[in-house]
């Protein structure tokens, strides 16, 4: 999924910045950036831990990596928004947007898959 995820950053960003302009492309491969990073961090911490089993230590560590995610996302809008300009918030939250929608909605697809087989 993360690898879907960083093809479509690359490509939309391309697409946006050949279309629309350099500060266009650099934005939606900013967004993607900020979806991208606390995402990987969180799968690093998840997945990196043997609970061996161990429901609450799996929850706990899901919990804490998410809240750590939505803090590290925050920190990123914030020093796009103050370190870069000129920064277009179309494709910057478009890019993290989709991105967003397509963690969501990937498990829906996948589901769908089992069903046909």
């Amino acid at each position: 999924m993360l690898a879907a995820q960083i093809l479509l950053t690359v490509v939309v960003s391309l697409l946006a910045g050949g279309l629309k302009g350099m500060a266009w492309g650099y934005s939606a491969l900013l967004g993607g950036l900020v979806y991208l990073l606390p995402a990987l961090y969180q799968a690093k911490q998840v997945l990196s831990h043997n609970h061996s089993n161990n429901i609450r230590a799996i929850l706990r560590e899901l919990y804490k990596s998410e809240i750590w995610k939505m803090a590290l996302t925050m920190v990123l809008f914030g020093l796009v928004f103050t370190l870069v300009k000129p920064i277009e918030p179309f494709p910057l939250f478009g890019v993290f947007i989709v991105l967003q929608l397509s963690a969501w909605l990937a498990p829906i697809v996948q589901n769908q898959k089992l069903y046909r087989n």
